[in-house]
């Protein structure tokens, strides 16, 4: 069944009418209300870790923004929260096309100590955990945007909620994320 999650995820997720859905057990927070634009470039948290003890590569563009935490909250504890891939996307005014960031596999691991450490590497919030922040923040580079610039988007998590029976439901959460230029 676990190597057959992945699969079963993208499916419910593409054709969300056809599989079940917990409504709103799953709440996600951001640690700020307007998150500033920065014109240089950064070392993600997957970077940081990989470099270990050396200096780790600037591996964000110029003109990013960063989320110093990601909280999950839920109300039913029961069930592990796993989560795939976390989705940023935002309409840049007098742009055609949205700013979008995803983040997934390690890239998401590294944003918590305990899930980089595991043997998995899974984006994993334990059952009887009601409340579950990150440790490390979220980059998204090469944001192009005039000055003076205020736009809102959001930030979507996907994943699942994982029973001690082996069972699993898709969860979709989102929280608007907001980003100025100067």
């Amino acid at each position: 069944m676990r190597k057959l999650m992945p699969v079963l995820l993208l499916v419910c997720l593409a054709t969300l009418g056809g599989c079940s859905q917990e409504e709103g057990n799953v709440e996600v927070v951001v640690s700020s209300s307007a998150f500033p634009l920065i014109p240089a470039t950064a070392a993600s948290c997957l970077a940081d870790k990989n470099a270990g003890a050396d200096t780790p590569t600037a591996d964000i563009s110029p003109d990013y923004f960063r989320i110093p935490t990601i909280t999950f909250n839920r109300k039913d504890t029961s069930k592990t929260l796993v989560i795939a891939f976390i989705r940023i996307s935002i309409q840049i005014p007098g742009s055609s096309q949205a700013v979008s960031c995803e983040v997934g596999g390690d890239g998401l691991a590294a944003l918590r100590d305990s899930w980089f450490s595991g043997t998995t590497k899974e984006a994993l919030v334990p059952a009887g955990t009601a409340s579950f922040s990150t440790d490390c923040a979220l980059y998204c580079g090469g944001v192009k945007a005039p000055s003076g610039m205020t736009a809102s988007g959001s930030l979507e998590v996907f994943g699942l909620e994982r029973a001690t029976n082996g069972d699993e439901t898709p969860v979709k959460a989102s929280t608007v994320v907001t980003i100025q230029s100067f």
